[in-house]
């Protein structure tokens, strides 16, 4: 039998179903996966190399960014949007 994922979070509490009266009528929500279909960890042997390989793929990239998107992505931030109920 899987174990409730609250019980892991919560196990010193003695009514582990506190939550669920929350949860009643909230609206569906389903997460897409996100994640890419293949990374690709690439080197650079120095800043032109960098600079030549960002204009080919016509992105922005300096000695800071961690990874692009190919080709760009519009990516959205989400941590500001919440759940209000109108009732």
């Amino acid at each position: 039998m899987k174990k409730d994922p609250q019980v892991i979070l919560f196990d010193d509490f003695e009514d582990l179903n506190w939550y669920k009266k929350f949860w009643k009528n909230m609206p569906e929500f389903l997460q897409e996966d996100l994640t890419p279909m293949q990374s690709v960890l690439i080197h650079f042997e120095n800043e032109d190399d960098r600079e030549k390989f960002s204009k080919l793929i016509n992105q922005k990239i300096t000695s800071k960014t961690k990874s692009v998107w190919y080709p760009e992505a519009d990516v959205a931030s989400v941590s500001n949007i919440r759940y209000i109920d109108e009732e």
